[in-house]
């Protein structure tokens, strides 16, 4: 048997296995489930394209390809070691939740100043973000004749969307601009839905523009297609099932759309069809796996383990200095001799190798997996209310980060945003209520 006939034999095996094992688990929801939704993501993104890039790259990393074949079977044992730990009936709780109707317990007028205030702030610190560069590449495309852009002068406009924002720290307005605001947008759309209100309804409509001008003004992809599938899938756990037809319309959707970017944004509108597809093929299934591949293949041999040194350092709070893991994978692995400094975040699985080795690796693989399932029967066992499902659904999206980028940024940037957005809209809607029947 060939190398090439047993690489593709032991995946085909691992991921028919472990699918059976999770849709044994969740059922029919899996992809309304924060493990099932990341579990999506790294099969789609990681997984399916790891045996063709090691390999093209002549099968000779093989810590990498057992680590894509390691998540997939760790991470459903750790759920179910999970389930038998808190001894629940997993899946008819999960169908329960679901078939459980949403109450506004914030029905009434109250809540508003406090949603517009928190909306108010966040366009606000959005718009100072985009007064503060000295150019928006998506007003650069409106406004010019530009027949296309060619790959160097996008990188250089998506650059310029950072490097010539000089007001501060980046993250922090991020937190506003790219994490806050699509939350917001899941409570209008949810107010919007259950109270019938106009006002709701006209929230809702200024929100996702706005939300969508954010996502495409610097070209990037895959914030638009977030925001997109995001929306869908909050309306799927509002229902508590999946539209298959939906799905199915999404999925052309999102075609339609990559190859209207890939060919006037892109410049990809030479040749044949089939260079368009392939092009769409290579960044959904390869290229994400292909930045995972270069963390194992890095790490040792080009540099030391980093110990927690890519670990973020906010303030400089703690006693070393950041690493900057993604950049150095861009500059010393994927090296694409562009004008431009790039980033190559991946899967966690990439950061904790780096980091702390591969026997650490592989313990978090199955720690992640008992998180993510301990956070998701926390959701499904509490009341089913506006807020607690807006949540739900803000952390089933943010779940499939983990398969594309690092965790302790995820957890970093998004536990903060829960912390304070919730002792707001919830212990600050009862103090004012309280105030204001007195």
């Amino acid at each position: 048997m060939s190398t090439e006939v047993f690489i593709y034999l032991i995946s085909a095996i691992v991921l028919i296995s472990s699918l059976c094992f999770m849709i044994n688990i969740f059922g029919k929801n899996i992809l309304l489930t924060m493990p099932g939704y990341f579990y999506i993501h790294f099969i789609v993104f990681i997984f399916l394209g790891s045996p063709i890039y090691y390999l093209n790259k002549g099968a000779i990393n093989i810590h990498y390809i057992a680590a894509t074949n390691l998540v997939l079977i760790i991470l459903p044992i750790g759920i179910a070691l999970v389930n038998k730990i808190m001894n629940i009936q997993f899946k008819l709780a999960l169908n329960t939740y679901f078939d459980t109707p949403v109450v506004d317990k914030q029905s009434g007028n109250h809540f508003i100043p406090l949603y517009l205030l928190i909306l108010f702030t966040t366009i606000c610190v959005t718009v100072l973000y985009y007064t503060k560069l000295d150019i928006i590449p998506i007003n650069f495309l409106l406004s010019s004749a530009v027949d296309k852009i060619d790959v160097v002068e996008l990188g250089k406009l998506r650059e310029a969307a950072t490097t010539t924002f000089s007001l501060g720290n980046l993250h922090r307005y991020r937190v506003f601009m790219v994490e806050l605001l699509p939350f917001l947008v899941l409570i209008a759309l949810f107010k919007s839905k259950i109270s019938n209100n106009k006002f709701w309804e006209l929230i809702l409509f200024v929100t996702v523009i706005f939300t969508m001008y954010r996502c495409i003004s610097d070209f990037q992809k895959k914030p638009i297609l977030d925001f997109i599938i995001l929306i869908f899938l909050a309306l799927w756990i509002l229902k508590g099932r999946i539209n298959w037809k939906q799905v199915g319309l999404l999925i052309g959707f999102i075609i339609a759309t990559l190859c209207l970017m890939y060919f006037f944004i892109m410049g990809i509108n030479q040749g044949s069809v089939s260079a368009l597809f392939i092009s769409i093929g290579k960044r959904l299934f390869i290229s994400q796996t292909g930045a995972l591949y270069h963390y194992f293949s890095l790490f040792p041999s080009l540099h030391d383990f980093l110990y927690g040194t890519s670990l973020p350092n906010p303030a400089g709070l703690f006693q070393f200095e950041h690493f900057p893991l993604t950049k150095w994978i861009f500059a010393n692995g994927i090296n694409r001799n562009w004008e431009i400094v790039g980033t190559a975040p991946s899967a966690f699985i990439g950061e904790i190798y780096a980091n702390f080795g591969y026997p650490i690796m592989v313990m978090s693989i199955l720690m992640f997996s008992m998180l993510l399932q301990f956070v998701q029967i926390k959701f499904i066992t509490k009341p089913r209310t506006l807020l607690l499902t807006a949540y739900y659904v803000y952390f089933v999206s943010i779940s499939g980060q983990f398969a594309l980028t690092s965790f302790f940024l995820v957890v970093h940037i998004y536990l903060i945003i829960f912390i304070i957005v919730s002792i707001i809209f919830v212990d600050g809607y009862t103090i004012l209520d309280k105030t204001l029947k007195r």
